[in-house]
């Protein structure tokens, strides 16, 4: 018997070979550790200083019975409770410049998820430039209690940044939108191992393409271009008598010409 019955073969195969390397086990950290399991990830590499508090409780995936347990332990036996088969390597350390390398070395992505914004920064500076050719999964802007339709991804070569991407921690962590973070953290890790695209998307957008907003260029690199079909065939719904279900056609002057796009 197997928790995976409903579930692609050649993707749960994909990510069981998987090793995913987890940067803070906190509120981020925890739960898409706990997704990645779930999803059929069976090896870990986590790191983590801190220990289980009380106040932890409203949105990291620990019980109260374990607070006072430093939080790589505890999640991990949290973890095996899921799937006692899993290959978990724990370290209880303070993530500083140089150790990053060392502890995640060996793993095929690493997910970004400490709250100090500059251990944020060495970390993927230092991981980009060892691993230039690895994937990492980043988090900003995951407080608050603004619309959950504000998280969204955002990519870089080989880093993607999940969140809404302006929320200081200071309005507070709350579980519906930490979880959310984490869910697209984990669906980002899916999405690159079956291939880049999700279910739902004809592909994301070439990095040349731009949208000009009063001169200013903005790159689309990284939008799916089914949202943008969506967003304008939507607009244009909302116009009196305008039909958005047959096709569209977006014109654009650039430099004294016009530069057209059929959706």
């Amino acid at each position: 018997m197997t928790i995976f019955k409903d579930c692609p073969d050649g993707l749960v195969d994909d990510l069981s070979k998987l090793r995913v390397g987890i940067a803070g086990a906190g509120g981020i950290g925890s739960n898409v550790a706990m997704l990645l399991v779930r999803a059929g990830v069976s090896s870990m590499v986590i790191a983590d200083h801190d220990m289980v508090e009380i106040q932890n409780l409203n949105r990291q995936f620990f019980f109260s019975d374990q607070v006072g347990i430093p939080k790589v332990e505890a999640l991990l036996q949290n973890l095996q409770r899921i799937n006692d088969a899993i290959d978990v390597e724990t370290h209880i350390v303070r993530l500083t410049p140089g150790n990053a390398s060392d502890l995640f070395g060996n793993c095929d992505v690493l997910v970004e998820a400490v709250d100090d914004a500059e251990t944020k920064i060495f970390l993927i500076e230092e991981w980009s430039t060892a691993f230039p050719g690895k994937q990492i999964v980043s988090c900003s802007g995951i407080a608050g209690t603004s619309p959950l339709g504000e998280i969204r991804t955002e990519r870089t070569g080989k880093l993607s940044v999940v969140g809404d991407h302006h929320s200081p921690l200071e309005l507070g962590t709350f579980s519906a939108k930490v979880m959310t973070v984490a869910s697209h953290m984990v669906a980002e890790i899916q999405s690159s191992i079956a291939g880049g695209k999700c279910a739902s998307c004809t592909g994301c957008i070439p990095g040349a393409v731009s949208l000009l907003c009063n001169g200013e260029r903005i790159p689309l690199i990284g939008f799916p271009s089914r949202m943008v079909e969506n967003t304008v065939r939507g607009m244009v719904n909302s116009l009196k008598g305008a039909d958005s279900s047959g096709s569209i056609r977006i014109e654009l002057p650039v430099a004294g010409k016009k530069t057209t796009a059929d959706l």
